[in-house]
């Protein structure tokens, strides 16, 4: 009796715990939401965000590169001599401008704008690496609530069977080993409960880190419908959604394009340079003190010039190790990208096998279940009337609760598989 009301008050306690838990700052979210709000809040896909400025700022500085470049300058001095003081002003603007490199500032900025095109898709890769350890921790929230309810209907069955045997034990109808089973398969469903309970908190502060959440705030996650998202396309289909939208072959690809106008790049090193350079320059150095007569003296001159710059190269040694480079640079991006492209495929045809099996065992576990949970019931009113023992009625329980156990976990691996799919298919 005591050890009884020992695990109601414990369970008491853990109920207070619980609703004390879940009225704190509580954010409400679907699937889809907390996989929106991960895209703007999480760290990883900022910090892609960020690079992709990086890269922005990259194109408009290799735009600056067609510009002229200009500078001014000024200068006041003044000279004692014998015969009198001088003062000499200068000032001047300087303009210069190149008109042909070899192509090396055109092709510079066309691979800053593939790189910042880049940055973007890479901004969709931290995206979907984010949403698998979303959808993740989602689903197990989900299994653990679902297996929740089915153990507080054991603990409640079970908290009748101990009231029960208590009655039968007390006028000699019942054994002391059964009455002490029944007591042990009462604390056995009061700890489980205690166990899936702390097991989704520790799921829901998971999710909330991959969130960003602010500290203080937790996440309650809001159910799915049996049938939603059971469907599962033919392998050919998933196949070319997700080809067609993952980012990760066009990445590779454009290391390829980036790596050619490298080799572009370094070879613009052996074309001759034009440039064009213009100035203004004024000068007077004419005003002069004369110590005689008190008087100044001025003078001064305005000149411009303009030209044009030609620059052979004969000799570089070192471009021809750089174009060699660039050329071997270019051939490892090419086998990078072959290595890339059969990766993909097989991440997704791996992903939907594992898809197709998580699929079949769902159905066969949801028969089991079924199964089990019917004999566990036919059991529980054979032993209310007599005509089975406590032993036999326990062993039921435990198969049909072996079998819950298997078909949450292949429901939602199933579930959590076809998401996955989904976004890889862009979904």
């Amino acid at each position: 009796m005591r050890t009884k009301y020992i695990g109601i008050g414990m369970l008491a306690l853990t109920l207070m715990a619980w609703d004390s838990a879940v009225a704190q700052d509580t954010v409400r979210m679907s699937l889809e939401e907390c996989l929106r709000y991960a895209y703007e809040h999480n760290l990883t896909v900022q910090t892609a965000e960020l690079n992709k400025e990086s890269a922005k700022a990259s194109v408009s500085n290799a735009k600056w590169n067609f510009a002229p470049s200009m500078s001014a300058s000024a200068g006041e001095n003044m000279n004692i001599q014998s015969g009198g003081t001088s003062f000499n002003t200068s000032a001047g603007v300087n303009a210069n401008m190149t008109l042909f490199s070899g192509l090396a500032n055109l092709r510079t900025l066309q691979q800053s704008k593939l790189s910042l095109r880049q940055s973007e898709l890479k901004v969709k890769q931290s995206q979907n690496s984010i949403a698998g350890q979303i959808i993740q921790a989602y689903m197990t929230i989900l299994m653990n609530e679902e297996r929740l309810s089915y153990q507080q209907e054991v603990l409640k069955t079970s908290e009748e069977q101990l009231n029960e045997g208590e009655v039968k034990y007390n006028v000699g109808k019942l054994l002391e080993s059964d009455y002490l089973l029944l007591e042990a398969n009462y604390q056995s469903a009061l700890g489980s409960i205690e166990i899936t309970r702390l097991t989704i908190d520790n799921n829901r502060l998971e999710l909330r880190n991959l969130l960003c959440l602010e500290n203080g705030q937790t996440v309650d996650v809001t159910e799915m419908g049996d049938g939603e998202a059971m469907q599962l396309l033919s392998m050919d289909e998933v196949i070319r959604q997700a080809e067609a939208n993952m980012p990760d072959l066009e990445i590779s690809r454009m290391n390829v394009d980036m790596a050619k106008y490298n080799v572009k790049i370094a070879k613009s090193a052996y074309s001759p340079t034009l440039g064009l350079n213009g100035g203004a320059n004024y000068y007077m150095g004419g005003a002069q003190l004369d110590q005689t007569s008190g008087t100044m003296v001025n003078g001064g001159n305005f000149s411009g010039t303009v030209g044009l710059n030609l620059n052979i190269p004969i000799l570089r040694g070192n471009t021809i190790t750089q174009v060699k480079q660039s050329k071997i640079n270019l051939r490892q991006a090419e086998i990078q990208n072959q290595q890339a492209a059969h990766d993909l495929r097989k991440a997704i045809e791996s992903q939907y096998i594992a898809t197709a099996q998580a699929g079949n065992q769902y159905r066969t576990s949801q028969k089991m279940k079924e199964a089990y949970q019917a004999n566990y019931n036919v059991y529980r009113l054979k032993y209310e009337n007599g005509a089975v023992t406590t032993v036999d009625m326990l062993t039921q329980q435990d198969r049909f609760l072996s079998a819950l156990n298997d078909y949450l976990q292949n429901k939602y691996t199933y579930l959590m598989d076809l998401k996955v799919l989904d976004v890889y298919m862009g979904k």
